[in-house]
């Protein structure tokens, strides 16, 4: 038997929080509940919050919904790229002494 939930399904999961977060709570919605399995395979996703820096966006439209499981990025994998942009808006935005 097939598990049905695992790490892969969280981490889209995690890619719809991050979207509400950055939609401030919005409810998320691609279209009726009967077309959503067609619409995600074809390739619709929701669109990037206004809030959302579009290499944020990035990470979490590459890495947390691509339509089969086995292509999603890891926790960890997606942690490194988040990481790496907070990483280098800090060196940006750091005074040099």
């Amino acid at each position: 038997m097939e598990r049905k939930f695992d790490e892969k399904s969280d981490v889209w999961s995690f890619g719809v929080t991050m979207w509400e977060v950055f939609s401030y709570g919005e409810t998320p919605k691609l279209g009726e509940l009967d077309q959503l399995v067609k619409l995600l395979h074809d390739g619709t996703r929701l669109q990037k919050p206004a809030a959302c820096p579009s290499d944020v966006y990035s990470i979490y439209y590459h890495g947390c919904w691509e339509y089969y499981k086995e292509n999603r990025k890891s926790f960890a994998e997606i942690r490194d790229q988040l990481k790496a942009k907070i990483d280098r808006q800090r060196r940006q935005h750091t005074p040099r002494t």
